[in-house]
């Protein structure tokens, strides 16, 4: 088809009009809101409020790794220091286990050295008053048999009157000498050697009491340090456990 030159020039006026009626259209149509029923025109609104939430999650999410991790250190760290704390304490518990076992073989083996020299001890203090008691005969005899002797002599009055009083006093000493061996040897029998047998035996039971109670606080220590370790690892373990596990929700 042909055109002439004033229809040529009628059809390219028409251009400009047609263009800005298309950018009029363009317009409103950005401007007009799209059909509330239609289902492939999501609003703005609807966009951005699940962009706000998701941050708000991720912060939170965020704050809650990081009281997560800090809270699994400081578990770790309290973990540590109970397992220290509990080996030490345990290691005072065998201490005074192990002193109040060798308390009572201690205590033991005085009293069985005390009643293995008893009988000794008894034997010494009789010899000593037997000795008295043969001491204070022998000083009898003799004085008798200087007096005898010098009843017959009436001569050297001075030297008899001597002789005679050294045998009395030598006789006054072994009666003396006997009464003091027979008070030992009672004080020994009946009072020294018996109070030392008890206290011997008084130690044997204290050191014995305090070998249970020694055993008793080592068996307390163990079992407390364990509950107590026990507790520390399981707090670390659930700590070390992933976050989405917390509540069962899969968050």
């Amino acid at each position: 088809m042909q055109f002439t030159l004033p229809a040529r020039l009628g059809a390219l006026s028409l251009v400009p009009l047609v263009l800005s009626s298309c950018v009029l259209v363009a317009k409103e149509t950005e401007k007009s809101p799209p059909d509330a029923g239609s289902k492939n025109a999501p609003s703005v609104a609807a966009k951005v409020e699940p962009a706000g939430k998701a941050e708000a999650k991720a912060k939170a999410a965020a704050r809650k790794a990081e009281k997560r991790a800090f809270d699994l250190e400081i578990a770790r760290t309290e973990l540590a220091l109970a397992e220290l704390e509990v080996a030490h304490d345990q290691r005072e518990a065998e201490q005074k286990l192990q002193k109040a076992r060798e308390g009572v073989g201690e205590a033991k083996r005085a009293l069985e050295h005390f009643m293995a020299k008893l009988p000794r001890e008894l034997e010494e203090t009789q010899l000593n008053l037997d000795r008295q008691t043969q001491g204070k005969l022998e000083a009898e005899q003799e004085l008798r048999e200087m007096e005898a002797t010098y009843a017959k002599d009436q001569f050297a009055t001075d030297t008899k009157e001597l002789v005679l009083m050294r045998h009395r006093k030598r006789l006054e000493f072994a009666e003396r000498g006997l009464k003091l061996a027979q008070a030992e040897f009672t004080d020994q029998r009946e009072v020294e050697l018996p109070k030392a047998q008890r206290e011997a035996e008084r130690r044997l039971r204290e050191t014995e009491q305090s070998l249970m109670e020694a055993e008793h606080a080592f068996e307390r220590t163990k079992l407390s340090g364990q509950m107590q370790i026990a507790r520390k690892r399981w707090s670390v373990k659930e700590l070390e456990r992933p976050l989405d596990e917390d509540d069962g929700k899969g968050e």
